[in-house]
Formats: structure tokens, sequence, C-alpha cells
């Protein structure tokens, strides 16, 4: 989903800071590749959705469900999902303390309202009209519903297996309602002085221990990490994501505990590799009934073992992550910045797309990977066409990103 960090400021927004503060300065490069990271992760939110019409088994519990599916397709997402919230929110937490220290926290908290608050508010009602349109045309299109579109067909005609649908929930906007929870909590936390107490990089093997804290809001959120999308906040997504917002706060100004991490990014990345293998086949097929049921197919012994994978996998894939980073997106490109510009508006308004085009490619005997390819072409084109004529240089592009001067 952006990360947020969502405030999108560049590194030429932060100026020098007046005299008497207590701002410190911050090297644009450093600035510039966790922007650039921030948008990969965003677009990434887009081929996951896209992707799952095509994940076997785990497109049976998608909205739009084709007919086949490849296991590689599968394997590709649950691996992408290890570690991309965890890394938006470890940015969101170095933008937010970086944020503070340059600007105050009265600032802070005007533009995580800007910037967090306001899309959810505006977004929110137009994404439920739009996925509610998308829904009802995928119902008359689609002769034979699969997965929650067939439990949606059933309950409109009140089958047997119609139950009271539940309220509308945050969607994929739930990002944006945790990253509000979370600024307003590391405000209260700065202001008491309080974050100054907890100190996850004490030295190298401290962080070896810390994703072991990570574990009970794996266990609670389930292999995979479930989306929390309910308006009734849930307390795993503090106990997991919470912590990678602290993290990303606590790294601010201790990118030394990262730079250590440097000439063992390759070993790191094999060894998160082989990890993921038993992690993928002790992964429980995802079952419609049991979710619905609220039960799992697993023993207590796997779910902890896989709780303790995620933890581990989900941590040094984040360090690797943010080395990729460090040796690839570097420094400030205009295609670059663009991109990460409009990463924030294309996973707001791209789910109704990409269902819209899922369900009308269902019928098709398409190759799967050409209609994945179909799926995130015909969702980038308009998503990147609309920023361009309606968002960049508007209100809307003000609200999301900062003012941006027209070429």
């Amino acid at each position: 989903m952006t990360l947020v960090i969502a405030p999108n400021e560049t590194a030429s927004q932060w100026k020098p800071a007046a005299q008497g503060s207590v701002a410190k300065s911050v090297p644009s490069a450093r600035i510039h590749y966790l922007e650039n990271l921030r948008a990969v992760a965003m677009l990434l939110g887009v081929f996951l959705h896209a992707a799952l019409a095509y994940a076997q088994p785990a497109q049976s519990v998608w909205l739009a469900t084709d007919s086949k599916g490849s296991v590689a397709i599968d394997a590709s997402i649950w691996f992408i999902h290890l570690f991309r919230m965890g890394l938006f929110f470890l940015l969101s937490g170095y933008f937010a303390k970086l944020i503070i220290e340059r600007k105050g926290l009265r600032h802070f908290l005007w533009s995580r309202c800007l910037r967090i608050v306001g899309p959810f508010v505006l977004f929110y009602p137009f994404l439920l009209a739009a996925m509610t349109i998308v829904i009802v045309f995928s119902l008359s299109y689609l002769v034979e519903p699969r997965g929650l579109m067939g439990l949606i067909a059933e309950a409109t005609k009140g089958g047997s297996g119609a139950k009271k649908s539940d309220p509308p929930g945050t969607m994929h906007l739930w990002f944006l309602y945790y990253s509000a929870a979370f600024s307003i909590l590391a405000a209260l936390l700065y202001r008491q002085k309080w974050l100054r107490l907890i100190a996850l990089f004490r030295n190298q093997f401290w962080l070896f221990l810390c994703p072991l804290l990570l574990i009970p809001g794996a266990l609670a959120g389930g292999t995979p990490l479930a989306a929390p999308e309910s308006f009734m906040p849930n307390w795993w997504p503090f106990a997991f994501y919470g912590l990678y917002y602290l993290a990303g706060w606590q790294l601010f100004d201790r990118e030394h505990f990262l730079d250590a991490w440097r000439p063992y990014l390759w070993p790191v990345a094999l060894v998160c590799l082989v990890l993921f293998v038993p992690y993928y086949l002790l992964m429980p097929i995802l079952d419609l009934k049991s979710i619905i049921a609220g039960t799992s197919p697993q023993t207590f012994f796997i779910r902890a073992i896989e709780a303790f994978l995620t933890a581990y996998l989900s941590v040094l894939l984040t360090i690797v992550s943010l080395l990729l980073g460090q040796r690839f997106l570097v420094g400030k490109s205009p295609l670059l910045s663009f991109m990460a510009d409009a990463s924030y508006w294309v996973y707001l308004v791209h789910l109704p797309i990409v269902l819209f085009l899922q369900t009308l490619l269902v019928p098709l005997d398409w190759p799967l990977w050409l209609k994945l390819t179909a799926v995130l072409v015909g969702t980038m084109v308009p998503c990147m066409a609309t920023y361009v004529v309606f968002v960049r240089y508007t209100p809307v592009g003000w609200m999301l990103h900062g003012k941006r001067t027209f070429p």
C-alpha cells in the first residue's frame, strides 16, 4: 500500500532549519533512496492485487478468480508480502522522526492530517462506490463466479451458504488507518519522552533478538498475515507493524547499524530464499470455509514455526530491501522522482480498475502471464494518465505530496 510515509515530502523540500532549531541535517542522497524505495514498495502492492487472481491456491479467496492458477505466482506474492508492509511502516517511522526533528511536533501532526487522514476521508466514499459497481458488474458478467465472488453471488440469491454480510471495512486503505494511529501514538510518546527509553539498535547482537518481538503479532495475524481491514482496531497490527514503525523511528540517525550489514547483502538474501522454502511449504492452503469460520487448519506447533519464520524472514527481507535501495536507488532522477510522487495516487485508486480488468479477462483463454501483464498495463496507464492530468498540479496533488511546479 504509501508508505505512509505518506507525506511524500522530497529532499528539495527540506529547507535549512531556522536559527535555534533542534533540526538535524539529513543527507539528500539518503532521502532520495528512501523515497525511491517507498515508491517501489507502493507499486508492488499493485502487482500483488493484480496477481492474486492467478495465484494458485490463494486465488480462491480473491474476488476475481481465474479458472487457472500458477504456484509460481502464488509463491512470488507471499514472498513479497513478507516484507513489503513492514518496510513501508519502517520508512514511515523514519520519516516521522525526520519531520519532527526538522519541523517540530505541531508540523508533524498537521502533515499527518493532510497526507494521511485527508486522503482516507476524501477517497474512501468514492472507492467504496467504485468497488460496489465493479462487484455488481462482475455478478452479472460472470457465468460461474468463483471464490469470494461466488459467496457474494450465493448471498444475493439467498442460498444455503448465505450469511449476514459484514459491514464495509477500510479495504486497501487500512495502511492509512493504522499509519494515522501510529502517528498519534508516536506524537504522544515523543511528547512524554518515552521513546527515548527504547533502544532497538543498541548493538548488532540485539538486532538478532528483535524479530522475536514480532512473533506474538505474527501468531495473531495468521499465515500469511491478513489485512486488518476492520474499522474496529485490532491489537496485532500494533504488535507487528507498530514495531516496524518504531524501528524506523529508531533507525533515524543510526544508519551505521544498517551499514554494518552491507558486506553481507547477498548471503542474507540467500538465507531468506532458503528460509522461504519451509515457510511456503508449511503455509496452509487458504480455504474460504475455514477463513469465514475463523479456524485454522494448522496445529499450534506449526503455527508457531510459521510465526517464527514470518518474524525473521520479514526482518531480514526488510534489511535486504534497504541495502538494495542503497545500492541501486541512490540519487535523484526525474523518472524516479515522478514515480515516487505518482505511487501514492496509483495505490489509492488502482483496486477497482484491477478487479474490473481481472473480471473481463476471466472468460478468455489467454496464458496466465499474458492476463497478468494485461491487468498491470491496463491499470498503470489510466492511473498514470489521470495523475498527470488531474492530480499532479492540482490541490489533490498538493495534499498527496506537496506542490509541484508545471514544467
